[in-house]
């Protein structure tokens, strides 16, 4: 006997063999079993999940002469004929889609079944019947003979007519989850005497994506590989060109660290062995999304997520030390570089010049909060600091001093600090810091709110701003902000990637940032509001928020006798 490929080998003959759709099983169960059996059904849902193979065995079923609790009994004739198409009629819509084949199809239905109650229709991929298909099935459909049972089998049921759906029992298939494809896998592994290993099944099962034939194609397709060996998930990976998830937790690691080089050199890698780049990219996104998942919802994550144990808790790890706003922000790049992947010519550049990109990321945290932002001196400072704050909020002061020493230098040599020319007029002005009735507002004098019309900012009197007392006591307790805003506000969190400025003038207060996506969450909804209203209740000052996007720009490392000098502060290096 010919070979048959294991989804053929193993299509369900009872119901009792299909896997996922217990709650369908059991409906037709029952109408085979008290006799109320429907002219036309419809089955819904993605491919692989069972929708042919359910008509079948219903097909089997409605004509079974010894039924067994609904189920065919495959051991009379004409449970036995039906295998061979006797009273069981299947038809490819995508091939047999114009109205003459449907004028056929009307003429046959009028025959009845020489054996067996029922002549059974089943119209795969319905929704390619073109439209006057439709209308000249539909009086059929709505009565037909006695003798005949319609089961409409599609992928797409948004495109089918209402008067079509109206007409049919509709049931909705779904995706099979993970688990139960593996557990099938390990059944047919059994009886195959295939060896493999369960990280193996797991990986298969989830790329399959709740589609079980594809699920036992991938692993004929293995096998055949590996015919007199063990299958382990390193060999899968190879057989597939898939990537292993720890090239995707280095190259998470790689972004938070701004690894460069180590990033590239994964990416080279993964061409190198032939990995699809489509398939690449989609794989991080899946990867950070569970990062994003366990990180958020901790140990209630169980069930959303589709890792083995030993990976879960690798993740939880790696995530804990990722702040919630940067992995959002990765997954939106990502994703924007898998639609884009799809068209273009040279992926491997597309992907390196969009995670050099993505690696802009550390200067949108303010200066002093990436690798190349502060020189060693700032690394030194911000150990001394760490004694009494937490690490993050060192740096941002660093990077606040290193800001001051800037305005105060020009100052000195009489220049007007000028904004960048690309980025005259991108400063966001919000509302949400206004003051409430009954308060006094703080005013902001004429010749403050006026600016050059070329995009320089005058700062006559910048330097009593950057020792404003109210805004060093905003300053001060700008780590306490940020924590409970945190905590309060899960949106706003990418607000710690910004850097906290005096403003324009007296009572506002400026976020800026290089990079334009932490610009467009504080935009959305009233996040601005939460922010003033935070520092208000922290600090008792009522402050106006404008937001400012900057360029990002490379900064000489500065001493820490530099800044003690320019700002007139006592600063101590520990070693």
């Amino acid at each position: 006997m010919a070979y048959l490929a294991l989804y053929r080998k193993y299509r369900p003959k009872t119901f009792d063999q299909i896997v996922g759709q217990k709650a369908i099983v059991q409906a037709l169960k029952n109408q085979v079993r008290y006799g109320q059996i429907g002219h036309a059904y419809l089955f819904c849902g993605t491919r692989g999940t069972g929708k042919t193979s359910t008509a079948k065995v219903f097909a089997r079923a409605v004509n079974c002469l010894h039924p067994v609790d609904g189920n065919p009994c495959n051991e009379c004739e004409l449970c036995r004929e039906s295998e061979s198409g006797f009273n069981l009629i299947e038809i490819d819509a995508a091939s047999n889609n114009s109205v003459d084949d449907i004028r056929t199809l009307r003429e046959e239905v009028q025959y009845t079944p020489s054996k067996g109650k029922y002549k059974v229709y089943i119209i795969d991929e319905v929704h390619m019947l073109s439209a006057s298909a439709f209308n000249a099935l539909l009086k059929t459909l709505e009565e037909p003979p006695e003798h005949v049972i319609f089961i409409l089998a599609t992928t797409d049921p948004q495109k089918l007519l209402p008067t079509i759906v109206s007409r049919c029992q509709r049931y909705n298939f779904k995706r099979i989850t993970t688990d139960e494809i593996k557990d099938h896998l390990q059944e047919v592994c059994q009886k195959e005497n295939i060896q493999a290993t369960d990280s193996a099944l797991h990986y298969i099962a989830a790329l399959s994506d709740g589609g079980m034939r594809d699920a036992l194609s991938l692993l004929d397709q293995c096998h055949s590989y590996y015919m007199d060996e063990d299958i382990t998930l390193p060999k899968v990976q190879d057989v597939l060109g898939a990537v292993d998830d720890s090239i995707y937790t280095d190259m998470t690691q790689g972004l938070a660290d701004s690894n460069v080089r180590g990033l590239l050199v994964s990416v080279e890698k993964a061409f190198d062995d032939g990995r699809d780049a489509q398939q690449f990219i989609d794989g991080w996104i899946r990867y950070l999304r569970n990062a994003l998942v366990i990180k958020t919802l901790k140990d209630r994550a169980a069930g959303l997520v589709e890792v083995e144990a030993s990976e879960l808790e690798r993740i939880r790890q790696q995530a804990d030390g990722i702040d919630t706003g940067l992995l959002t922000a990765w997954i939106e790049e990502l994703a924007k570089l898998s639609g884009e992947l799809k068209t273009a010519s040279e992926k491997r550049i597309l992907i390196e010049v969009t995670l050099i990109k993505m690696l802009e990321g550390p200067a949108a945290m303010g200066p002093g909060m990436g690798p190349a932002a502060g020189g060693a001196a700032a690394s030194d400072i911000a150990t001394s600091l760490s004694s009494s704050t937490s690490e993050r909020a060192a740096m941002r002061k660093v990077g606040q001093l290193e800001r001051r020493l800037t305005l105060l230098e020009q100052k000195t040599a009489g220049d007007d600090y000028q904004q960048r020319p690309e980025q005259a007029g991108a400063a966001v002005e919000s509302d949400a810091g206004q003051t409430p009735a009954g308060d006094s507002p703080k005013t902001i004098p004429d010749k403050e709110k006026e600016q050059p019309a070329d995009g320089n900012l005058n700062l006559e009197g910048a330097e009593d701003l950057t020792q404003d007392p109210d805004f060093e006591k905003v300053q001060s307790a700008w780590p306490q902000i940020l924590d409970s805003l945190e905590k309060a506000e899960p949106n706003l969190k990418g607000l710690s990637y910004m850097e906290l400025e005096p403003g324009p003038g007296k009572g506002v207060l400026t976020l800026a940032s290089d990079k334009d996506i932490f610009i467009r969450l504080l935009q959305k909804d009233d996040r601005l509001a939460a922010v003033s209203n935070a520092i208000a209740d922290m600090t008792g000052l009522r402050y106006r928020l404008v937001l400012r996007s900057i360029a990002p720009k490379e900064k000489k490392p500065v001493s820490a006798q530099e800044i003690q000098a320019k700002s007139h502060m006592k600063l101590t290096v520990e070693d």
